[in-house]
């Protein structure tokens, strides 16, 4: 009875300290370095003259730009320059957005328009406000299936978690696995719906780990205008795809740039 009262003990409590731990961790990181300045206003037309395609972009600070020092270190802009044609840059994305926020604040704003073209970055804050993978799950199709008009769509991944030098351990490693267990929605919505994906964990996840003071901003949290780039290029190799090319030699400049 000793015996089976310690292993219960001990099963009860490594899990709070665990729990307690992480809690410590995730005060620590929100009263980290911040970065400075209001939203960017990424609303704009990119490329040469011509019927610009309406493009779209939903999603939280990734799509917002920040940790970019300016409107054209932005991804969106980003990816609109590397196109083969001009763009017409609708940006509903904000800072700390979950796909819920999504829904509620940002798809509304897409009532009585059809966009040529939609973008979608979200998870990460919902790897980070704990969303379950259920709840994530419903939300994301909702988004997708509510995107008005029919818009060819671009899915990008869940970003790796855990390769933000602002996250200590073991909270860091927790989530880069919540991040690919939520990726794994994305994936899985992008190919039932036939949307282009977006393995952003997988293709700057690698790069932005081997360097992290130059592929993070100065929050230590945020890509910075060298994560952007990296990031923009993998959007940019896979959304031919989605009937959007891009402009000869233009991934492999925005990589010869590292």
């Amino acid at each position: 009875m000793g015996s089976l009262r310690r292993a219960l003990v001990v099963a009860v409590a490594v899990p709070a300290l665990v729990t307690g731990l992480l809690a410590v961790e995730a005060v620590m990181a929100r009263r980290g370095p911040m970065l400075e300045g209001p939203p960017l206003d990424l609303d704009a037309r990119v490329g040469p003259p011509g019927a610009a395609l309406d493009v779209v972009w939903l999603g939280d600070s990734t799509a917002a730009g920040v940790g970019a020092s300016g409107p054209s270190a932005a991804l969106p802009t980003l990816v609109a320059a590397g196109r083969d044609g001009p763009s017409q840059l609708r940006v509903l994305a904000r800072s700390g957005a979950t796909v819920a926020d999504v829904l509620e604040h940002q798809l509304p704003a897409l009532a009585g328009t059809r966009p040529d073209v939609a973008f979608v970055s979200v998870g990460a804050n919902d790897v980070t406000h704990l969303t379950s993978a259920p709840d994530f799950e419903r939300g994301y199709r909702r988004l997708v299936a509510e995107l008005p008009g029919s818009p060819r769509v671009v899915l990008l991944g869940v970003p790796d978690m855990g390769a933000i030098p602002r996250l200590a351990q073991p909270l860091r490693a927790l989530a880069g696995l919540r991040g690919r267990r939520l990726d794994e929605v994305v994936r899985e919505v992008a190919a039932e719906t036939g949307s282009a994906y977006v393995d952003i964990a997988g293709e700057t996840g690698p790069v932005m780990r081997s360097d992290p003071r130059r592929f993070f901003a100065a929050d230590r949290y945020h890509p910075s205008d060298a994560g952007y780039r990296e990031w923009a290029a993998a959007v940019l190799e896979v959304v031919v795809p989605a009937g959007l090319p891009v402009r000869h030699g233009e991934v492999g400049k925005m990589r010869s740039t590292r």
